[in-house]
């Protein structure tokens, strides 16, 4: 389980325990919780973009660069 669907079953107890135990706790909660999805939403996403940016980085770097062939190695591959 990722770290975002963590804290959103967490929260989503919370609400239910804090709504047994006073009847307006979801109307200040929902708001609290709905701003903190929204911040969790955009650090995994500004993650993911940073990780994709390595990835782009390390492929570039891994490029293959063309072999010069002699005349001998030619020859031996086409045989």
């Amino acid at each position: 389980m990722s770290a975002v669907t963590i804290f959103v079953a967490a929260a989503i107890v919370g609400l239910v325990i804090g709504s047994a135990l006073v009847p307006g706790a979801p109307i200040f909660a929902l708001p609290i919780v709905g701003v903190l999805i929204v911040i969790l939403g955009l650090a995994e996403m500004r993650r993911r973009s940073v990780e994709a940016q390595r990835m782009r980085s390390f492929r570039d770097e891994a490029d293959a660069k063309p072999i010069d062939f002699t005349a001998r190695d030619k020859q031996t591959l086409a045989d």
